[in-house]
């Protein structure tokens, strides 16, 4: 099975990005050195609210028979692997959100653009209520291209069709599709692979 197929199939878990990397999971911390770290991963929850507080991002792996933990950071780190279960494993690293800022994302789908998801935490506010949720954000980034382009954040401020047309403007099969919504937000995945096969 190829690393493409594998990713493809992790979509399962990250239409509704799964959680479970946000506590221990099994898993591998793959260094850009060659170094490989093995035990229980855990990857910090980005928080969206509009007052927020978060730290670097760095990735933790706690030893399973010492409970040792190791502390990596963008700069060290060239993919992070969750073993979910024997068939569900689950691809991040950390990708450019801006130039000086490199968050961890999932690796959802690959090919000419490749598309990231990760789920994000927002609080929301009824009188004397609060209410916890976890939205999915997803970016895309060609190879070439040092920033990757969110398609569909947790706060809005342009809508995934028209981010999309923008973005895969070099596909009017797909333009067309977008434009008569016979594709939306809800087909991202479909949208990209749409996009890639346009551009082969």
């Amino acid at each position: 099975m190829t690393l493409k197929t594998i990713l493809r199939l992790v979509f399962l878990l990250t239409t509704s990005i799964s959680l479970s990397q946000y506590t221990w999971t099994n898993g591998e911390v793959i260094l850009k050195n060659g170094n490989t770290f093995s035990g229980e991963v855990k990857i910090p929850v980005v928080s969206k609210d509009l007052i927020h507080f978060n730290g670097k991002s760095k990735v933790k792996v706690r030893d399973k028979i010492t409970g040792n933990k190791s502390v990596f950071d963008a700069g060290e780190v060239d993919f992070i692997k969750f073993v979910l279960s024997e068939r569900e494993i689950a691809y991040f690293k950390y990708i450019p959100v801006s130039k000086k800022k490199r968050e961890i994302f999932c690796i959802v789908t690959t090919g000419a653009v490749t598309l990231y998801g990760r789920s994000v935490s927002m609080t929301t506010t009824r009188p004397g209520t609060f209410t916890f949720n976890h939205l999915n954000e997803f970016y895309v980034q060609r190879a070439k291209e040092d920033i990757a382009t969110p398609l569909l954040t947790a706060r809005p401020s342009k809508s995934f069709k028209n981010r999309a047309m923008d973005y895969f403007s070099d596909c009017p099969t797909l333009v067309e599709k977008l434009k008569n919504k016979t594709v939306r937000k809800e087909d991202i995945v479909a949208v990209v692979e749409h996009y890639n096969n346009c551009s082969k």
